[in-house]
């Protein structure tokens, strides 16, 4: 039988899955502790700070220039590289 893996953290008394699980009904499962989470069960809710990193890019542009400055950048360059 195939394994399936799936996300979660242990606080001490109870594992809470960081994903929905993929299964219905009784299971056999093998927990593996892979690392410390430290932090991460304190901030496991904090969707406020996940928000607050939205919004970091602005420009009054419109698209269209956006997008060709990033494909300008990123086209080939006719000159042979200067050795």
């Amino acid at each position: 039988m195939p394994f399936i893996t799936v996300a979660a953290l242990y606080d001490g008394k109870q594992v809470y899955f960081l994903e929905k699980v993929p299964v219905e009904g009784p299971y056999r499962v093998m927990v593996t502790f892979v690392a410390p989470a430290h932090n991460e069960v304190e901030h496991k809710h904090d969707e406020a700070a996940f928000w607050r990193s939205f919004g970091a890019w602005t420009d009054d542009r419109p698209v269209k220039a956006t997008l060709q400055d990033i494909h300008e950048a990123r086209r080939s360059k006719v000159e042979p590289p200067a050795l």
